[in-house]
């Protein structure tokens, strides 16, 4: 039998009631989702920048190689096509990656079955590359994807074009020095 005193110790009883439960859980499942969804953003952010930066340090040392190559050289001469010059012929220069003096350079553009490669090869000899057998050289891939590669070169000065659909474009001109 139910009195008033059995009464006033079930009202006092400290406990949560299945509602109060339910709401908390609401709240703390709303929560989580928010911080996940602002987790994940974060690695999404972080991705981008990293891709960013690893593109302009990559086209930063493209550019760096290329003017290092071409600033020296003795005498430079592209072959033109539509799009882009094939190859740049052999070159001496005072560049060398592979600690050779006065190496000479070839930049040979690759053409695979959809995407052109441009190549650099170093070597002793002016004659490098591979229809050569006697040829000792050192081939380096420099940029994959080109749409556009085009020198233009002249007693004075030497323009570069270079664009490739994974970076931004490579314009550069300058004033040769030849020693």
């Amino acid at each position: 039998m139910i009195t008033k005193q059995n009464l006033f110790f079930v009202s006092n009883k400290k406990a949560f009631t299945l509602i109060e439960v339910l709401i908390s859980i609401t709240i703390l499942v709303l929560i989580f989702t928010f911080l996940y969804s602002q987790f994940n953003l974060a690695q999404i952010s972080t991705k981008k920048t990293t891709t960013i930066e690893k593109s302009s340090t990559k086209r930063a040392k493209i550019i760096e190689l290329l003017y290092s190559d071409l600033m020296t050289a003795q005498k430079v001469v592209p072959t033109t096509r539509k799009n882009y010059d094939r190859f740049i012929e052999a070159f001496s220069t005072q560049n060398s990656l592979y600690g050779m003096e006065n190496p000479y350079i070839k930049y040979v553009v690759v053409a695979d079955d959809e995407t052109n490669t441009l190549l650099r090869i170093e070597g002793k000899r002016k004659d490098i590359g591979l229809q050569n057998a006697n040829s000792e050289f050192y081939a380096d891939k420099i940029v994959e994807k080109i749409t556009y590669f085009k020198v233009i070169a002249s007693d004075e000065y030497i323009e570069l074009f270079l664009q490739a659909e994974d970076m931004k474009d490579i314009y550069f001109k300058f004033k040769r020095v030849v020693k």
